[in-house]
């Protein structure tokens, strides 16, 4: 596997949501240059997934959804794919290999943060969650460490797990 992609994508992630914010487009991004992919409009459309979705917090975490987002996109189906193969008419053969990738994604941020549920993982990392949509909450929410260490190291995992994830699979492991 290459280590060096893998610590790559976190260092860019880390550093894109410690300068930038939006989980979620940050974790797209440094995966984005990772592998050299032009992703304009993708990270765009990922605007609103930051915080939980809407930066609401009830949703999922914007960096598993930034990682989910690239998979699929190297992985996943494409309109193309649809009515292509008369044994395959829906085209989702691309989706039953992404699916597993997706999970195990899915499953190191329960491992790791017992969630990815955005205020859950504010719990796990704070010990409590924040509403930042409310300006005290996200002055609050920054003197915890929210974009020192805190959710700028979830985007570096997110990214860097996405990369081992995605060379793993390419590698055949």
């Amino acid at each position: 596997m290459d280590l060096k992609k893998a610590a790559k994508a976190y260092e860019l992630a880390y550093q894109y949501e410690k300068e930038w914010r939006v989980c979620s487009q940050c974790t797209i991004k440094a995966l984005s240059d990772v592998y050299e992919m032009d992703n304009k409009d993708i990270f765009r459309s990922l605007s609103g997934f930051g915080g939980g979705g809407a930066s609401e917090g009830d949703g999922m975490c914007g960096a598993l959804v930034g990682g989910m987002v690239f998979l699929s996109l190297k992985l996943g189906r494409d309109i193309s794919d649809i009515g292509q193969d008369p044994e395959d008419p829906r085209g989702l053969k691309k989706n039953k290999v992404l699916t597993p990738l997706l999970r195990k994604l899915r499953d190191r941020f329960i491992n790791e943060y017992t969630s990815i549920i955005c205020h859950q993982i504010h719990r796990k990392l704070y010990g409590r969650p924040f509403y930042l949509l409310d300006r005290q909450e996200l002055e609050k929410f920054d003197l915890a460490g929210g974009h020192d260490w805190g959710c700028t190291s979830v985007c570096g995992n997110a990214a860097k797990w996405t990369v081992e994830i995605y060379e793993e699979f390419k590698q055949g492991i």
